[in-house]
């Protein structure tokens, strides 16, 4: 390693999302060998198995891990399953990293569903002077359906939250938690996309813009193919480790499942609606 300073890394996962959280370290730790990296894994209900699991994943590249026990019971006011049954609680865990990290003066967020396919040195030098994040603009789609909804212009950006570079000193300065504690309580029924949308309208006018690589969703590889993403976000139902996933790079996941603790890892098969299972078949039937 040659760099001393460490990468903060944080992410957020339930005992039955601990695999994949696990192969994203794992391609993070393959691509980044010349940082120290301190990872905070924030979880509600980890077995001792995958406690287990990510010790020794951090032994494996030489890096840290540790686990974060997080009482779930704080975001039952929260809307969960309201509106999308696959968001679990863990979605909003990632509001508490200012007070979680008191030391660090940022971390970078990361979603299980990703893997990262170079350095983010980069990413981790992003200028955040008087920035609460860094962040990717969501796709077309997003921003049409949200900036309206939640009385933003149309010029404005709607940012997706599957990755954040979180400025955490500026955010404790901000009150951030209060702030959110106060938005909930007031616009309760604003919130669809759950904590994107909470940390859209917090941090509204203060999240600096990055390159759609360190954001990479299947949408916009689907539009734009010329692009070689650092961080592939499987944001779809439809996972690499669902037989039924179509992603173009779905085989990036398994590379890094096949060098982590989790290389067991098998793929499931789940029914995600008639379109989606006939398009899956018809690809099997002529590929």
């Amino acid at each position: 390693m040659t760099n001393s300073s460490p990468l903060n890394i944080v992410c957020a996962a339930s005992n039955s999302y601990a695999a994949y959280c696990g192969i994203m370290l794992t391609s993070l730790f393959s691509n980044n060998t010349a940082h120290a990296i301190e990872v905070y894994v924030l979880s509600g209900d980890m077995s001792e198995e995958n406690r287990t699991k990510f010790s020794q994943l951090a032994t494996q590249f030489s890096q840290h891990v540790t686990i974060i026990d997080i009482d779930k019971s704080q975001f039952s006011h929260l809307p969960i399953g309201e509106r999308f049954s696959n968001i679990s609680y863990e979605a909003y865990f990632r509001l508490l990293l200012p007070s979680l990290l008191p030391d660090c003066e940022k971390a970078l967020y990361l979603d299980c569903d990703m893997i990262i396919t170079t350095d983010v040195d980069e990413l981790w030098n992003t200028d955040l002077h008087n920035m609460a994040m860094a962040a990717v603009a969501d796709t077309p789609r997003m921003q049409q359906k949200s900036l309206a909804r939640l009385g933003f212009a149309p010029t404005d950006t709607y940012f997706n939250s599957g990755m954040g570079l979180y400025n955490l000193k500026f955010l404790r300065d901000f009150h951030f938690e209060d702030k959110v504690r106060t938005f909930v309580d007031n616009h309760y029924d604003l919130i669809v996309y759950h904590d994107q949308d909470i940390l859209n309208c917090v941090c509204h006018g203060m999240i600096r813009e990055v390159a759609v690589e360190w954001n990479t969703v299947e949408s916009v590889l689907e539009k734009h193919p010329q692009i070689h993403p650092f961080i592939i976000h499987y944001a779809s139902l439809r996972k690499p480790w669902y037989k039924e996933c179509l992603h173009p790079l779905q085989q990036e996941f398994w590379r890094y499942a096949a060098l982590s603790p989790w290389h067991d890892l098998k793929p499931v098969f789940k029914y995600h609606g008639l379109k989606r299972f006939t398009k899956y078949y018809l690809k099997r039937l002529f590929n």
